[in-house]
């Protein structure tokens, strides 16, 4: 099967169990009539080769773009598809003045860099199997890095509670901005609000997802570091951790991997999960450093870009 294919080709995480949920997976966010769904084939009776997907979406910030999704089976079907991909993205610039366009693996570099372009997002994607969770080496670093820290301390939240609304999404920004993705050219700031967070806790609840989030206070009660991870309670597979970070001076005190082991040895013991992914701009180092420490492995990268209707490069 060509999703089969795929999934094995980019080293993504297998979602769907079968056919209907993959179809079903795939069209979410499919809601207005320009939304399209097409195949790739070689020939009218060879198998698919690739599946190409068109729809209104928005960016981190809410503006409403039309976004492309180019997802090959095969590795050498690039170049046999060049010049009918070159004009499929022609005419919807011709329609749409800009589309955003998400490729992997850098494998459609060349065929974005025909056109006026600006990176919007750029991420590798890390996965980590709970078979290869070593659980005593998270216990024994949460403990060596709480001592370590006793002038802090940690609170686990299964949800932002409304008394730490407000200064988590202080934080939360605060570590946004502090991020390598913000030196991108296209990049829209994603900024979190009180009234975005309470949202957030509705839909989750709405949706059987659990929020889990350790937080790290000062004496002072000021939250000077979190970690967040989103379990989807109906098929918890495949938790989703992100935004990990530390305020700038409390960092060098070995509080990202304290916050790693907390976060892992609560999955590890309380979620049936396979396997967790977390995406790190490819400069962001430290972080890197951190998910590998833990045991997770890169598997493609996913590049963003915003491409107008200027004239050629």
């Amino acid at each position: 099967m060509a999703q089969e294919r795929i999934a094995e080709k980019y080293s993504f995480l297998k979602r769907y169990r079968n056919a209907d949920e993959y179809r079903s997976l795939f069209l979410v966010g499919f809601y207005d009539e320009q939304s399209e769904l097409l195949v790739i084939k070689d020939g009218s009776s060879l198998p698919i080769c690739g599946i190409l997907s068109f729809k209104k979406s928005a960016d981190w910030g809410g503006n409403e773009r039309h976004h492309l999704t180019v997802h090959l089976a095969k590795a050498d079907v690039f170049e046999s598809l060049a010049s009918c991909l070159y004009h499929f993205i022609s005419d919807k610039l011709k329609q749409h003045n800009f589309i955003a366009i998400t490729v992997f693996d850098n494998e459609l570099d060349s065929l974005v860099r025909r056109f006026s372009f600006k990176t919007q997002l750029n991420a590798g994607i890390y996965t980590l199997k709970k078979s290869e969770i070593d659980i005593e080496i998270l216990t024994d670093a949460k403990a060596k890095h709480q001592t370590q820290n006793s002038d802090l301390h940690v609170q686990y939240l299964a949800a932002i509670s409304e008394e730490f609304i407000e200064p988590y999404c202080k934080l939360f920004n605060e570590f946004q901005e502090d991020m390598p993705d913000v030196h991108e050219d296209g990049f829209v700031q994603y900024v979190q609000t009180p009234e975005k967070e309470q949202r957030s806790i509705e839909n989750f609840a709405k949706h059987n997802r659990t929020h889990h989030c350790y937080i790290i206070f000062n004496q002072n009660q000021e939250m000077v570091a979190m970690t967040n991870a989103a379990v989807n309670n109906n098929d918890p597979r495949f938790p989703y951790q992100f935004l990990i970070g530390v305020k700038e001076r409390y960092r060098g005190r070995g509080i990202g991997k304290w916050l790693y082991a907390l976060m892992y040895k609560k999955l590890f013991e309380d979620v049936g999960f396979e396997m967790a992914f977390v995406a790190h701009h490819p400069k962001n180092k430290h972080a890197i450093k951190i998910s590998e420490w833990v045991g997770y492995k890169f598997a493609h990268n996913e590049t963003t870009y915003i491409i107008s209707n200027q004239e050629e490069k």
